[in-house]
């Protein structure tokens, strides 16, 4: 399984999942929460006392599987706080409690909006409430509550149940409510608080679980396994950079042993398999073609460097002809020029720019593209180019 970067920022997803190619996918949430607006000295009255308490998380429509599959939830504190010196990843734990502070949970409507509504544990929440030493800052209230573990299992674990959803952690409705009312005043019932996820104190990440073993078809989980000549039917991009494919065009650099050539388009053409397409698992709208280094890490390609080469990367999914064709004619120029060295490629689930090709945890779709001795749906390498018998 491929590991990847969880970065910071507002979206993120939860749900679980069994897709019938690529098994089990479970997403869960590490986040902190803070006093809104960085408050300071916050009191609820004289006599606080708890009405309820709720965990909300806007739903922003994105989904992979089946969301008619109703979904258990966790919500376990942590032990531990957030560190801004971590670099965290989708496999990346933090500390927390054994019990569950949570009790049930669905999609709802908060405000005319769809939000995963998540109630929360009386004492919990009273404590929350009444205990104004911690209310005084941000820093003191995150070294008492270091924030929640946000889980989900799909109780049905039969092929196609379960879904993942993305949410926004930074909306105006998501955090943790508290409806409350003053216990020496009848009339303060409808009074509330929200404690938010966002802010400049926002930690958050995303932990994936890819299970290959609960579910996958047999190809996939082969590969897995170390069987790479499966790879001749099929290959496979999963969601949240779980998976990637390694490409090989090992002829390439004895393209021009024989005569000067210039290259003027070396398109890489990717057939997805439309008999694995799925209504509830959508496919990516873009993938990015990359290359490797000698050590094996990965390295952009000269065509994804300059604005005007971009354009003519390409890397969109063409629903059409069900395809997705990458122009890498500069790579290929340095490579038969022995200006750089043929190591291979990636192709990767993730946007082809230069600056976003890096993220992988933002991709919940997935898809799966014909291998090399797969007759319906082969890839193919395409060049035009143009030949100098002379050197000038």
């Amino acid at each position: 399984v491929n590991y990847v970067r969880s970065y910071n920022d507002q979206y993120k997803f939860l749900g679980s999942t069994q897709d019938p190619i690529f098994g089990t996918t479970d997403a869960s949430i590490y986040t902190n929460f803070s006093i809104s607006n960085n408050l300071t000295n916050v009191s609820f009255g004289v006599n606080p006392i708890l009405d309820s308490a709720e965990l909300v998380i806007r739903f922003v429509g994105q989904f992979a599987g089946d969301t008619s599959t109703a979904l258990n939830f966790n919500v376990q504190l942590l032990n531990d706080k957030l560190s801004t010196d971590s670099a965290y990843h989708s496999n990346s734990i933090a500390a927390k409690a054994n019990s569950n502070i949570n009790f049930g949970g669905k999609i709802r409507v908060r405000s005319g909006t769809y939000c995963l509504v998540l109630p929360l544990d009386y004492n919990f929440a009273q404590y929350l409430l009444q205990t104004e030493s911690n209310l005084t800052n941000n820093t003191a209230f995150q070294n008492a509550y270091k924030g929640f573990c946000i889980s989900a299992t799909n109780p049905i674990g039969s092929a196609g149940s379960g879904s993942i959803r993305r949410f926004d952690l930074d909306d105006d409705l998501s955090g943790v409510k508290l409806y409350y009312h003053n216990g020496t005043s009848v009339s303060s019932k409808g009074q509330s608080a929200l404690f938010t996820f966002r802010g400049n104190d926002a930690l958050r990440f995303n932990h994936i679980e890819h299970n290959y073993a609960s579910g996958a078809t047999q190809n996939l989980f082969s590969q897995m396994s170390g069987d790479t000549a499966k790879g001749n039917t099929n290959v496979y991009l999963n969601s949240f950079g779980g998976t990637r494919v390694r490409v090989y065009l090992p002829t390439i650099q004895h393209f021009a042993d024989s005569v000067n050539v210039s290259i003027n388009r070396a398109e890489l053409i990717i057939k997805i398999d439309d008999s694995n397409l799925n209504t509830y698992y959508g496919v990516p709208a873009n993938l990015a073609l990359i290359a490797s280094s000698a050590d094996g890490t990965e390295e952009l390609v000269i065509d994804q460097l300059e604005a005007s080469d971009f354009v003519k990367y390409g890397g969109n999914y063409d629903p059409t002809k069900k395809q997705y064709v990458f122009n890498i004619a500069r790579q290929m120029q340095q490579i038969i020029t022995k200006k750089i060295v043929n190591y291979g490629f990636y192709l990767v689930n993730a946007t082809p720019s230069r600056s976003t090709v890096i993220r992988r945890d933002n991709r919940s779709d997935r898809v799966v593209i014909g291998g090399k001795n797969n007759l319906a749906f082969k890839p193919y390498f395409k060049v035009t180019y143009v030949k100098y018998p002379y050197d000038k």
